[in-house]
């Protein structure tokens, strides 16, 4: 086998009936020298047969099988099992385009980059398409840019399957999934981007992103309510706090960020009796009245008049009643 590019990582589970259509498509890239490494994440049906019966005619293809552990488990695990010169990574129900890896990678080596990026499109259970419209530019960051960028997510979004990252940086400053905790793509891509010297980014679409009702990214709030909550707040209060210390001048952005978590973990706790996430509420509460100049300023970023952020800053609490109040309504 040649010097191998790219790593691509698919961590999968209970995934038999559409496993295959993804292998298929990273077969099928233009940049043949690359590596597919499956974790078969403990599955209970036959996808780890489905992974193991391509391995035997691929020889750019390993499988991991291990014990469930989760989605970000199964990253790490091809993390440390990956040779490539750069890692990325997909879910194990999407599809790329041919190009994918060889414009990531192209990229990657024309800048010098420790993080390269593509843009995306998002289709639906119906397959309704969104995320469609683009600028088919190539942006580069310098390693305050890409903090910027990070933080405001003007370009570029916050997914670790839209990028790939160089496997030495990975290595170096220990780039992993925090295991156990959820949104972990955001988790993930704060620490490549605080100590990136280089970032590029393509807007142009080359992943479609298949979006499920079931999907845990919008499902997590109704089976455990307070893993939602308590996960949500400790990223962007890790988030905050990181910022504060390294870029002081980009708190603003940070806290932006920790206010939109806010409110809508605000509209999350309408569903539920307010007594049994009472602390929840109360850290969210104090952290919104804590800041009323930003909340009433950048209130477009929360979809509010300014009449209602003014009373979000005065008392969140009959808020929180009006939203309970109004969602019993619609429903």
């Amino acid at each position: 086998m040649n010097t191998i590019l790219i790593s691509v990582i698919i961590p999968t589970y209970k995934a038999e009936s559409f496993i295959a259509n993804t292998i298929e498509t990273v077969q099928k890239q233009t940049l043949k020298d690359i590596e597919i490494i499956l974790v078969d994440d403990g599955s209970p049906d036959k996808t780890g047969e489905i992974c193991d019966s391509y391995a035997a005619n691929d020889s750019r293809i390993q499988v991991i099988h291990k014990v469930n552990g989760g989605q970000s488990s199964a990253r790490n695990a091809g993390i440390k099992a990956a040779r490539g010169e750069y890692i990325g990574f997909m879910d194990h129900d999407d599809i790329v385009e041919p190009k994918w890896c060889e414009v990531l990678y192209q990229n990657a080596k024309e800048h010098n980059a420790d993080i390269s990026g593509v843009s995306y499109i998002t289709q639906d259970e119906k397959g309704v398409i969104t995320h469609n419209q683009h600028t088919n530019k190539v942006y580069v960051f310098d390693n305050r840019q890409g903090v910027k960028e990070y933080l405001s997510r003007q370009l570029m979004d916050i997914y670790v399957w839209t990028k790939i990252y160089k496997k030495s940086f990975v290595e170096e400053h220990e780039i992993y999934f925090e295991e156990g905790k959820s949104d972990e793509d955001f988790l993930y891509n704060h620490k490549p981007f605080f100590n990136a010297q280089r970032s590029v980014y393509a807007d142009v679409p080359l992943y479609l992103y298949k979006e499920y009702a079931t999907s845990t990214c919008r499902t997590l709030y109704k089976k455990d309510v307070k893993k939602y909550l308590g996960d949500t707040l400790y990223r962007v209060s890790k988030i905050e706090n990181d910022v504060a210390k390294k870029y002081p001048d980009y708190l603003s952005l940070a806290k932006i960020q920790k206010l939109k978590a806010c409110f809508r973990m605000l509209y999350v706790l309408s569903l539920y009796e307010k007594e049994t996430i009472l602390p929840y509420y109360k850290e969210i509460k104090k952290y919104i009245e804590k800041n009323p100049c930003i909340v009433i300023k950048e209130r477009k970023h929360w979809g509010m008049t300014l009449a209602g952020t003014v009373l979000a800053v005065i008392t969140p609490s009959p808020l929180y009643l009006k939203i309970k109040q109004w969602k019993h309504k619609k429903g």
